[in-house]
């Protein structure tokens, strides 16, 4: 019996993640618009995809603290905006923030995930320092 792949590229902006139950987009905020996103924004751009029906679906939503953490990959690499490399696998789109915002908040704070080297942070929601979301939803 063959092991299925974690990843499923769709061939329609999305990705199934067998592990999870989850499809990602395959780009993230700072891809698809070319600007750095603070949590709020994040969500004003999940509103549009929403409203988009991206992939067929209305119902993406940001990632949660072990949603996001599970995609940090020290075995795969992918490369950032900057050409630097990130642990990411390369199914993702290259070329994006590098970071998501997740919906894990206490007081004005929200969880950033960095797949540069798996660090969590907690900046400002309104932080607007190199910040994107790479959206999911659930398959089930």
């Amino acid at each position: 019996m063959t092991e299925q792949a974690r990843f499923v590229d769709n061939g329609n902006g999305t990705i199934t993640d067998n592990k999870l139950q989850l499809m990602w987009k395959k780009t993230d905020s700072f891809q698809d618009t070319k600007k750095w996103q603070n949590w709020f924004r994040g969500h004003e751009y999940m509103q549009i995809v929403n409203l988009e029906k991206f992939g067929g679906f209305d119902d993406w939503r940001f990632p949660y603290e072990d949603e996001a953490f599970s995609l940090l990959e020290l075995d795969k690499t992918n490369k950032d905006k900057y050409g630097d490399d990130i642990y990411l696998d390369a199914v993702f789109e290259p070329g994006s923030a590098g970071v998501t915002w997740t919906e894990d908040v206490k007081e004005s704070a929200a969880l950033v995930v960095q797949y540069e080297d798996g660090v969590k942070v907690w900046p400002s929601q309104y932080a607007n320092l190199n910040m994107a979301v790479r959206l999911c939803r659930n398959l089930t």
